[in-house]
């Protein structure tokens, strides 16, 4: 267990010198939040119950965990299969199940501490109301969208198997799920024709559904049946997919 800890404090201190990886995990998304907050300040939506940036915090707590999970925590798998890093772990006595669970682990840490100033930006300029009473539910959906990220991540990193490459195609799932997905602009404003694409096509808005319906209107994730099931259908598609196609073999020598 020593040895584990050991590997993940490791990990978060490669990582805390990843200058790029923490403006995108810290800072980006807060200067979205504050961006579209003031350019969405006084627009209603549901006949005036609520306010549009009331929608904006459980909207982009996703974006933190597409990041982090998608382009971080998948360039570091991709690129320590690449060249050999969980082979030369092997000889100090790790598993390479630990080195991806401590990778994991250490971007997980970046992950909170994302959402958490991001939390605290929108306390701060927007006065808004964090769900105490329903953190639970909000804890379920926030694993649910890290669970739905990490199948991505493992079904793309199975199939592309070069960390540029697969950095690229990261890129774009990523810029499209925040952008189609709702993470950017709330749904509601989208045409109804796009709104039925991402529907179909992009299963991270029922996640996000569910995390506003969780956070701002205290419902439950169990509320949401059909996004639940979809969500959870789509992720376990995904994680078959990447276990037939992941060269295990590699990661042994």
């Amino acid at each position: 267990m020593k040895k584990l800890n050991a590997l993940v404090t490791y990990q978060f201190k490669l990582q805390s010198r990843e200058f790029i990886n923490l403006f995108f995990i810290i800072v980006f998304p807060v200067i979205m939040y504050v961006f579209f907050s003031n350019m969405l300040a006084g627009e209603l939506f549901y006949n005036g119950s609520f306010e549009a940036i009331d929608f904006l915090l459980p909207a982009y707590i996703p974006i933190v965990t597409t990041n982090t999970i998608l382009l971080i925590f998948g360039h570091m798998l991709i690129s320590h299969k690449e060249h050999n890093f969980f082979i030369k772990y092997k000889l100090m006595g790790f598993k390479p199940l630990q080195v991806a669970g401590a990778l994991f682990l250490a971007v997980f840490i970046f992950q909170i501490l994302g959402i958490a100033t991001l939390i605290i930006t929108a306390v701060i300029t927007n006065g808004v109301r964090l769900p105490i009473d329903n953190l639970f539910q909000v804890l379920l959906i926030l694993l649910l969208i890290n669970f739905f990220q990490f199948t991505v991540t493992f079904c793309v990193g199975s199939i592309f198997t070069k960390s540029s490459t697969y950095q690229s195609v990261a890129l774009i799932i990523f810029y499209f799920q925040m952008f189609l997905g709702g993470m950017t602009f709330p749904p509601e404003m989208f045409p109804e024709k796009i709104r039925l694409f991402s529907q179909i096509f992009n299963p991270i808005i029922h996640g996000l559904h569910m995390m506003r319906g969780i956070w701002i209107m205290g419902k439950s994730i169990w509320d949401y049946p059909v996004q639940l099931t979809i969500l959870l259908g789509v992720s376990g598609i995904l994680l078959l997919i990447g276990i037939n196609r992941f060269k295990w073999s590699d990661l042994y020598g």
